[in-house]
């Protein structure tokens, strides 16, 4: 997230991670003096997909999850009621989201299956029912893993050497038409609402202890974000 709050100063980034450790050098990188390369424009919020803060609600004109696990990537792929309305609430009407998603049968302590186009086309319909319009489902790309600046996507080979996917959706405004998902192949919807929020997801959903926002690099004392330690599978990955 550092890389797009360096290239769009005039735009507030936000990441948001379960874990706070997750998120503690990039918050002290970006908490430096613009000088040395601090980021005023970044902010860090320690919360799970499902219990993100009022305070995120309708800021965000693009949301991106970059390679999640754990209990995110099954929240996904299984649409998850909370996990689908908490993203949901951070979006402004006619705002993005999009995801970058792998997971292959080796996978089998995420607790989810592989992916093909026959299991995302089953997510239109609960997706929808949260005002998230599928627009976009398709393999992705080793360009699309580039452009997303995603390490632990570079680290997997996602796009290359493992299978990984693009889904994208749209936020439906409250009381108006119902979703209409995009031809296969057609581009979905880019950033609609200048100077808005870009809130990024992290890799993992679990609890963790927040972190103020990059321009002090202090921690926050909002109760709102702070949360309970993250649960960690066997392998050590928050979930």
């Amino acid at each position: 997230m550092l890389a797009a709050a360096a290239a769009e100063p005039d735009r507030l980034v936000v990441g948001v991670d379960a874990s706070a450790a997750a998120m503690a050098e990039a918050s002290r990188r970006a908490g430096r003096r613009p000088e040395r390369g601090g980021l005023p424009n970044a902010l860090f919020v320690v919360a799970a997909a499902e219990a993100l803060p009022p305070e995120l609600d309708g800021l965000a004109d693009l949301v991106t999850v970059h390679f999640p696990w754990g209990s995110l990537l099954r929240g996904l792929l299984g649409a998850d009621p909370a996990v689908l309305e908490g993203l949901a609430r951070m979006l402004r009407p006619g705002a993005t989201l999009s995801m970058l998603v792998s997971s292959t049968p080796r996978d089998t302590s995420a607790g989810t299956g592989p992916i093909d186009r026959r299991s995302l086309a089953t997510l239109a319909g609960p997706y929808g029912r949260h005002g998230l319009a599928v627009t976009r489902a398709r393999p992705a790309t080793p360009a699309d893993v580039a452009a997303s600046r995603s390490t632990w996507g570079r680290r997997l080979g996602a796009g290359a050497r493992r299978p990984a996917w693009l889904l994208e959706a749209t936020r439906v405004a409250a009381g108006g038409p119902g979703p209409v998902s995009a031809e296969p192949g057609q581009a979905g919807p880019g950033r609609l609402q200048p100077g808005g929020g870009v809130v990024k997801a992290g890799p993992g959903v679990g609890c963790g202890q927040a972190l103020g926002d990059g321009g002090q690099g202090v921690h926050a004392g909002n109760e709102a974000l702070q949360l309970g330690p993250v649960q960690r599978d066997r392998d050590g990955r928050p979930g």
